[in-house]
Parts: structure tokens; sequence; C-alpha cells
């Protein structure tokens, strides 16, 4: 081999091995950019149109438009609160093209009553947190509980003297009205409904003496001045009904929120999971995803996938040992 052979041979050698160093000197996010997306990524929502759920979605679809380079669809599962999205995404591929918003009743309070074929803890790779919203009790703007502690004041007197209505049996706001009364030590009679629209239909008919629901599907009637909250089932209160109380404050220490999130199947590779992650952290930052939740009322709430899984987990154990299992 030449001197001149030689040169060549010890400049590429050089060359590969700073391209090597360089390369390991990048940011993990950075080098999972290494996955692009080929074909349309489907965002599954086990709910109607036109719900928080499905809101969610088609915003972070709207706001990923000019960061996700396919288009992102949404798909309505509709059905067992939310459990027949969160079974289809269980048993898709971990190839980054399904996901589905999860973290509510499908993730953390379902599987206590009625048996499932996926497990919160293992079917689903948590890829990132977006929101979140408390649990409130509403009653109508005419009911005779001036406030919370009326209200548990009568529900004492005698189990099941004080009705309330959610969006359906098993759901996330059936399970606070359980944790609620185990903390409270009282007994309430659940109505269940089809949906929030039901519910909140009911109580304004007076079928219920009260309800829960999230305060994005109650804002308009609460702006409207006909369904009154009496307190926030959640960790701090919220910006927009600064005269309403959490539970805490009232001696009733009960926080459950309604997380919404993006969960993807299990064992998703981990160059897929942070693409995901970045990409819908990066619409979390668009103009019209910030100006989505300035209207809707919703709260945002970031996390990352670990800590998603975290809370998911703690709302899981929390739901199980009030109802005893």
């Amino acid at each position: 081999m030449s001197s001149d052979s030689h040169g060549l041979t010890r400049r590429h050698l050089v060359g590969a091995a700073g391209a090597a160093l360089g390369l390991s000197a990048l940011p993990l996010a950075a080098r999972a950019q290494a996955w692009q997306p080929t074909q349309p990524i489907t965002i599954l929502v086990g709910f109607a149109p036109g719900g928080s759920a499905d809101q969610i979605a088609r915003q972070l679809s709207y706001a990923a438009k000019d960061i996700i380079p396919v288009p992102v669809v949404v798909n309505n599962r509709v059905g067992a609160a939310g459990a027949i999205a969160a079974q289809a995404t269980a048993d898709a591929k971990p190839d980054g093209y399904t996901v589905f918003v999860g973290g509510g009743s499908e993730t953390t309070s379902v599987g206590h009553f009625r048996p499932l074929n996926y497990d919160s803890r293992s079917s689903f790779t948590p890829v990132i947190k977006v929101s979140r919203a408390p649990s409130i009790l509403a009653v109508r703007a005419d009911s005779p509980f001036a406030d919370m502690k009326a209200l548990i004041a009568e529900a004492k007197k005698g189990a099941e003297k004080v009705s309330y209505g959610s969006t359906g049996e098993g759901g996330i706001f059936h399970a606070t009205g359980i944790v609620f009364e185990k903390t409270a030590g009282l007994k309430l009679l659940h109505v269940p409904y089809r949906g929030a629209a039901d519910s909140m239909t009911a109580l304004l008919a007076g079928q219920v003496d009260s309800a829960f629901g999230a305060y994005e599907e109650m804002k308009p009637m609460i702006d409207a001045g006909r369904v009154r909250p009496l307190a926030l089932f959640s960790r701090a209160r919220l910006p927009a009904l600064p005269n309403v109380p959490t539970m805490t404050e009232l001696g009733v220490p009960v926080a459950l929120d309604n997380m919404k999130g993006l969960m993807a199947p299990a064992n998703l590779p981990e160059p897929i999971k942070r693409y995901l992650h970045d990409a819908f952290h990066k619409a979390m930052q668009t103009p019209g995803w910030k100006d989505y939740v300035a209207k809707s009322g919703l709260t945002q709430d970031y996390a990352d996938g670990a800590a998603f899984q975290a809370e998911i987990v703690s709302a899981v154990d929390l739901i199980g040992k009030a109802i005893g299992k």
C-alpha cells in the first residue's frame, strides 16, 4: 500500500471516529429523530365526538399538522367508558401509528368494575400527558344545598338520601363518588348516565340532586348560571373558579383528576416514543393549542411518559383501595 493510500486510510478512520463521537454527543432527543413516520398516525378516542377527549385529540391533531410530516387522524371508538379504544390500542402493533387518548376512566377506574383484557400497568406505553380536569360536584342553581357542607350534612342523615349523576358505571366520576363516600364516611345514591350531556340534563331536570363532571363540560351551564359548583376534587383551586374550594380545604382529602394524554401499545421502541413525545410537546406550544386551552377551561398539565404512568398507577391504587380491591 502506498503512502498516499495510508494517508487516505488514516483520514477516513479519523473522520469516521469523529462522526461517531459527534453522534454520541448528541442529546437523546436529537438521535431519536432517526425515526420518522411514513404513514398516517391515528389517535383513537373512546368517547363520542364533541366530548373533552375528542376535542383534545382533534386540537392536538390540528396543532401537530406543521410538526408531523404525515396526517394525524382522529378515530372515535366509542363505548365501555373508553375501554374499546384502549383495547384496540393494546392490540395494535407498537409501531408509532396508533395511540389513544388515555389517562381517564379507561385506564384508572373501569378495570375495578368489569373484567378487561388489558392492564393499565403493562399494556401501554404512556407517551405524554397534556391536561387534567378536576372532578366537580355541582348542583342546580336553585338547589337547597348552599355549599358542600350542607350536602354532606344531609347525606349523613341516612344512606342514599342524596343522589348524584355520573357519566357512566365504572367511569372516573363514578369512581370519584366512591372515593368521596369512603373518605367522608357517607353513602350516596349513584345514578349513571350515558355521558356528560345526559347527566347534566338530568341534573337540570331535577332527576338527581347533584352531578359529578369535568369543568370544561360544565362550563357553559356554570357561565349561564344554571349550575352551581360546590367543590373541586382536585389538588388545587381552578383559576376560573376562584371561589370554589377543594375538598381538601373542606377537610375531606379527595383529589382525583380526570387526566388526558396520549398512550401507545406496550413495548413501543424508545426512538418512536421520543419522536411522538417531542412532536406533541411542540404541538402544545403552538398558538392554536394555547388558544383552545384558554377558551375551553381545560387545565394544561404536561408530564412525560414515565411521570404520566406514575400518576395513572396512583389513581388506580386510590380507587382500588376505596372499592376494597
